[in-house]
């Protein structure tokens, strides 16, 4: 029965059915197709080329400019894109630049280690010789004699008292030679102590050891503005490189084993917490996803750490000093080849991120039953814990690597066929593997001053507490492991802040 003949539907009384019959005045566009059937037997009715063409009436009357653009970009609007996105990257890596050289010279600087004292100069005694002090000392003894008073007389008028105070005459100082070993206070030149090498002229006067405003007007002073901004093209390529073989190999990795890519998200609204364009939580296998992650990570540290130590040894050594392009730097390196000593601390600070920021929202999810959609604000809370554990873990790693990197700079450049030694803005602390570079930090470079525990003294039926002067210990401590740790907090706070007020700009309109 036909709906209009009967009017409309009692349990759907807002539904109005589509009309299928065409128009009789409507030409047909096309021709139907050759009556086939009836070599088998069967017609082709009208009915059913009438639905055909309204059915394409009906695709063609509804609107998809909502959900895809209805011309292709052009290749000019493509290139505009690519470069928008180019210069919005430099100017972050630009901004953020001053930062990350504060950082990495206090992980790699000896604790310690900054110009040796100088001394002011010293007048030395001029002593006349043995020969003139015996002269001076006669003349002086004979005109004593002969002016010595008389014994008092009783009966008569006393004389007047001679002159006192007779004293030798001054001999007049003598010219200090322009080749006299003598030093002179009177000038206010400084000079090192004898006997010592003489300081290289790039040694930074780091006041504090966990500044990072102290090193930043530091490196100001002695190199000016190229002092604080030294690889920031470097920083650049390694960033743009690094993204993009680590999503080739990630995707690559993904369509061999057949497990769906961990960068594409499977949900309409991804969460928040889904770092790094990673969303495990939708995939079916979400374990194989975080192994091709991490693995795809790993590869693309691997690749890249020759550029890395070029990037690292082009931010801490002097601006002044040649070469100073990418390229260049890369040729002074022994290896373009990830060297066997640092291998393990490589891959272990290029996976490490990733599996933690992956690795998250999956533990959430299975262990404390905190889901993105049914409880975003402890899931963003969670989110953002999680992070800075994952901040605490990555420094203690990234400055056991910066020291190594920079090991392997200085041998290759002492391997070669000069025989140079790499100038470098601070004294290099030594690289010893990843627990023996550890070790040596908290127990071994510097000093500490670390607070006496009380002493208990019972006297007079009652005890009481007698404060201790601070003891000085060898080693920087645990906090030697954290240095510039405020950088990456900074950050952190920037971006969660930034996403923050993005969000509730979003759902402005929302009720």
């Amino acid at each position: 029965m036909s709906a209009s003949k009967e009017g409309p539907n009692p349990l759907r009384p807002y539904y109005i059915p589509p009309s299928v019959v065409a128009s009789a005045g409507t030409p047909s566009k096309s021709q139907p197709p050759p009556n086939l059937g009836s070599k088998y037997g069967y017609s082709q009715s009208a009915s059913s080329q009438n639905f055909g063409s309204s059915a394409r009436n009906i695709l063609a009357d509804m609107d998809y400019s909502d959900y895809l653009s209805d011309t292709s970009p052009s290749s000019t609007a493509t290139i505009k894109s690519l470069a928008e996105q180019a210069l919005w990257k430099y100017t972050s890596v630009f901004l953020a630049q001053p930062f990350d050289v504060a950082k990495t010279v206090l992980q790699v600087r000896l604790p310690g280690s900054g110009p040796p004292p100088r001394f002011r100069k010293f007048k030395a005694i001029q002593v006349a010789p043995e020969n003139e002090i015996k002269r001076v000392g006669h003349r002086y003894s004979s005109a004593s004699s002969e002016n010595e008073s008389p014994p008092p007389t009783y009966y008569t008028r006393p004389a007047p008292p001679p002159p006192t105070g007779l004293t030798p005459p001054r001999r007049p100082r003598p010219r200090r030679r322009p080749d006299s070993p003598d030093l002179d206070l009177s000038s206010d030149e400084d000079i090192p102590p004898r006997n010592t090498p003489k300081p290289s002229p790039h040694i930074l006067d780091i006041k504090s050891e966990s500044s990072l405003t102290a090193v930043l007007s530091t490196l100001w002073q002695k190199e000016g503005a190229w002092g604080i901004f030294k690889g920031t093209n470097s920083t650049y390529v390694h960033s743009i490189l690094l993204s993009t073989i680590t999503s080739f190999a990630r995707s690559f990795l993904a369509a061999i084993f057949a497990v769906p890519d961990p960068s594409l998200s499977f949900q309409i609204n991804p969460p928040a917490g889904s770092v790094g364009g990673l969303d495990i939580l939708s995939s079916p296998t979400p374990m194989a996803s975080l192994a091709i992650a991490v693995s795809a990570a790993g590869i693309a540290g691997i690749l890249l750490a020759p550029l890395d130590i070029a990037r690292t040894k082009l931010i801490l050594t002097p601006s002044t000093h040649p070469p100073r392009s990418v390229i260049s730097t890369l040729k002074t390196l022994s290896s373009w080849t990830l060297p066997l000593s640092i291998a393990p601390v490589t891959f272990l600070h290029s996976t490490l991120s990733t599996f933690m920021s992956a690795s998250l929202p999956l533990f959430l999810r299975s262990k404390l039953s905190v889901d993105p959609v049914v409880t975003p604000t402890m899931y963003d809370l969670a989110t953002f814990i999680g992070q800075g554990l994952e901040l605490g873990a990555k420094l203690p790693i990234e400055t056991v690597l910066r020291r190594g990197q920079m090991h392997i700079a200085q041998t290759g450049l002492q391997a070669g066929p000069q025989n140079k030694e790499l100038q470098t803005v601070v004294t290099i602390g030594p690289y010893k593997g990843l627990i023996g570079t550890m070790r040596s930090i908290i127990y071994e470079e510097g000093e500490r001053t670390v607070k006496a525990a009380p002493v208990r003294n019972a006297a007079a039926g009652r005890t009481t507490s007698l404060a201790r002067d601070p003891e000085r210990r060898k080693g920087q401590g645990l906090e030697g492991l954290w240095r510039g740790w405020r950088v990456g907090m900074w950050g952190l706070l920037g971006v969660w802040g930034a996403a923050t007020l993005g969000s509730v700009g979003s759902k402005g309109g929302e009720f």
